[in-house]
């Protein structure tokens, strides 16, 4: 019920907007499980899918807004090899997390462009691996997206990267607790119907 009224108001919201463009848009992630900002990395072939909406108002002749609704797969997606209380580390977490991500995005230039913003995401599912580090931390994980792309006619082409800040895991690590967040490299191609 929670996951429903947050799916309507960010879409209300969105289309609140005096928007002058809207599109759709598909693609891959890469995630990854990163200790603090990127410290220790686990990219574990961690390809998944992501798909969504956009929209866009001109806020200056080269500034807009661009707000999306994404659906994400992130986290580890593969099964690590073997575990040991000895040795372990961040590679050893294998958590499939799929988010509803709203990305406030502000896009700098037009046919080839920027983008940059705050994001907020929604945990909608978890699925854990063979070793259980508990529940995720929050189901809200807020970050920041840096990107560009173009555009070609009505096709839009994005790579992206997005960082969490909030926590996602705590890790127990041999001398200390670590502290895991969400990242995400993104590739996207999409579709704008104006």
């Amino acid at each position: 019920m929670i996951k429903s009224y947050l799916l309507l108001i960010v879409f209300v919201s969105f289309t609140g907007f005096a928007q002058n463009k809207f599109g759709v848009f598909s693609g891959i992630t890469y995630s990854y499980l990163a200790e603090g900002f990127s410290k220790k990395v686990n990219t574990d072939d961690a390809i998944g899918l992501q798909i969504g909406i956009v929209y866009q108002t001109e806020l200056t002749k080269k500034i807009s807004f661009r707000p999306k609704l994404v659906y994400s797969q992130q986290g580890d997606r593969k099964a690590s090899k073997g575990y040991s209380p000895y040795t372990l580390d961040i590679s050893q977490i294998d958590y499939k997390l799929n988010y509803l991500n709203a990305p406030l995005d502000f896009k700098f230039w037009n046919k080839i462009y920027v983008i940059a913003g705050p994001q907020i995401g929604y945990l909608l599912s978890t699925e854990k691996g063979d070793i259980n580090f508990g529940e995720p931390k929050s189901k809200f994980d807020l970050g920041f997206n840096l990107g560009g792309g173009f555009t070609i006619n009505h096709l839009f082409f994005e790579l992206g990267f997005y960082h969490g800040v909030t926590t996602v895991l705590e890790f127990p690590n041999r001398r200390y607790i670590a502290d895991i967040k969400n990242g995400v490299g993104k590739f996207t191609v999409g579709y704008s119907f104006n």
